[in-house]
């Protein structure tokens, strides 16, 4: 008996089994518990994921369902495939709409039934998700600077303001009215001012429009002061009220800046007529400073807060340059000799070339989006000149045919797509 029992104690055969045994219920417990846990965090990334989809949908500005229908519709799909879990879960949606934005968020509290966590006490396992979208309409100045020089009569004239006047309904949206202003700047030689410009800079005179003499002035200067400027003198006359010149725009050719109504902007693209050189410095430079916050309340217009300051993080500035051909020298005819006209350069064609790049670094420097449009421009220097001054390559646009119109729509549909901040 003594050999039997001790036989037995020393006997480990079934220890493997026992031991097996004892682990088992634990063990189950263990590898179910991180199916468990692993279903669930699926569910909530499968539910966040959806909640992110739903509320950057609920805040767009364009789409008019309710905020909370589309968050909804959006996690209901995502769910579908999971039985019981919509039946706990509880979501809710908040929106706040302006004028020009919308904010969308939700929170979603769900609990998602276990398996074999219940074994040991815990039946479901809570999830909390949040989601925050939206969608901003940003302020938005442009410049548009339009060749009418003496190269684009007949057809090209004519296209140019069917493209502009079609720009200009697209961008002057009446349910965006209030958050874009709009500057037209036509030129050929030179740019025609407004009264309000030309009254602060050359003062004590009519209120005329009319083009000003560059002076000592740097043409391509952002900031240029208040006096010391006169008037463009062209045989012998002051280039303003009707008198006109290859150097400066007819009368109803005066830019309009900073404007909020349409039919004045159309007003003065329809009465665009080519003759004339092409001062495509001078009108980059005055293109740029209609965005120059330190022509704020100088320039006329709709906006009296306007231009903003570069660093306004709510508005877009953008400079649109159109030309159908080269920049030329800048001349004046300054004595008249038994009735001839005498003429003197003040600086070349290969200066206004750099005046105008220079123009265009400056204004990209200060975050200003540049699109070009070279409409028929023949010669690599011309072309270059107008790619180089582009933001990017993809702004500059290169039109052979009569259809400008598709350059200014596919800038107008980028605009419409940058402005939206999200």
């Amino acid at each position: 008996m003594r050999a039997l029992l001790s036989t037995f104690f020393k006997d480990v055969r079934g220890n493997v089994a026992m031991m097996f045994a004892m682990f088992l219920g634990p063990l189950v417990v263990s590898v179910g518990g991180a199916l468990d846990y692993s279903r669930t965090f699926t569910i909530g990334a499968e539910i966040q994921s959806a909640m992110d989809a739903g509320t950057l949908a609920a805040a767009s500005l364009s789409q008019g369902e309710d905020p909370e229908s589309v968050v909804r519709s959006y996690i209901t799909a995502a769910l579908s495939e999971h039985n019981g879990v919509l039946e706990r879960l509880n979501v809710q949606v908040s929106s706040d709409l302006a004028i020009n934005s919308r904010e969308v968020t939700a929170d979603a509290v769900i609990s998602v039934p276990t398996l074999m966590l219940g074994l040991i006490g815990y039946d479901a396992l809570t999830l909390n998700r949040t989601s925050e979208a939206n969608e901003r309409v940003r302020n938005l100045e442009i410049s548009l600077v339009l060749d009418v020089s003496g190269s684009m009569s007949g057809s090209k004239i004519t296209a140019l303001r069917d493209a502009a006047e079609e720009f200009v309904g697209v961008m002057m949206d009446p349910d965006l009215s209030g958050l874009t202003s709009l500057s037209v700047i036509p030129y050929n030689g030179g740019v025609r001012l407004p009264p309000i410009v030309t009254n602060a800079l050359v003062p004590g005179t009519p209120d005329d429009s009319g083009c000003l003499e560059l002076g000592t002035a740097d043409p391509i200067e952002m900031n240029l002061g208040t006096d010391g400027y006169d008037w463009l003198d062209w045989q012998d006359r002051d280039q303003r009220g009707w008198r006109s010149s290859a150097f400066c725009p007819e009368e109803n050719e005066a830019s309009i800046f900073l404007e909020d109504t349409p039919s004045v902007l159309v007003g003065l693209i329809r009465d665009l007529d080519a003759g004339g050189n092409t001062g495509l410095d001078i009108a980059t430079a005055w293109g740029a400073r209609a965005l120059d916050p330190s022509w704020r309340g100088r320039l006329g217009g709709d906006f009296t807060d306007r231009p903003a300051a570069y660093d306004d993080t709510s508005t877009m500035k953008v400079l649109v340059v159109m030309t159908d051909g080269a920049a030329t020298a800048q001349i004046r005819r300054a004595q008249n000799w038994y009735g001839n006209w005498y003429s003197y350069e003040i600086y070349s064609a290969a200066q206004a070339r750099a005046n105008m790049a220079a123009a265009c670094d400056a204004a990209e420097a200060q975050g200003v989006h540049i699109y070009t449009i070279a409409f028929q421009v023949s010669g690599s220097t011309n072309r270059n000149l107008m790619r180089d001054c582009a933001s990017r390559l993809e702004n500059y646009y290169a039109v052979e045919s009569l259809d400008i119109s598709s350059a200014f729509n596919s800038i107008a549909a980028d605009l419409n797509n940058l402005r939206l901040a999200r």
